[in-house]
């Protein structure tokens, strides 16, 4: 998406998990695994993508509008490292935009979506 969060800025996050959702806390987790568990990784929402011709991309200029064959209200993708670990629908928080997730990968999908 293009803006991401400076190193120093720590985003607030309001959890609320699901009932029977698995804390951190509930995570049997070894001593290799609990010093990683504090390592900063990329986090993206994916709103859309298109392909484009290499001359389409060099006839962009400020002003111009893309459109991409998605609804404005569909689901978006959330993404580690580029591989997909959920989907949720945009909010506004204040003057911020947020993701409200409606569907997330189980804790060990997610560690694996970060292996690759």
């Amino acid at each position: 998406m293009g803006d991401e969060l400076p190193n120093e800025a720590t985003p607030e996050v309001a959890p609320t998990p699901a009932p029977g959702a698995a804390s951190t806390a509930d995570l049997s987790v070894g001593g290799e695994l609990a010093r990683l568990l504090h390592v900063q990784v990329p986090l993206s929402v994916k709103l859309a993508e298109r392909d484009l011709t290499i001359e389409s991309i060099l006839r962009l200029n400020v002003g111009s509008v893309l459109e991409f064959e998605r609804r404005s209200d569909s689901e978006l993708e959330l993404v580690v490292a580029d591989q997909p670990i959920g989907a949720g629908q945009a909010v506004k928080i204040g003057e911020n935009f947020g993701l409200r997730i409606t569907r997330i990968g189980t804790p060990g999908q997610r560690i694996r979506a970060m292996g690759k």
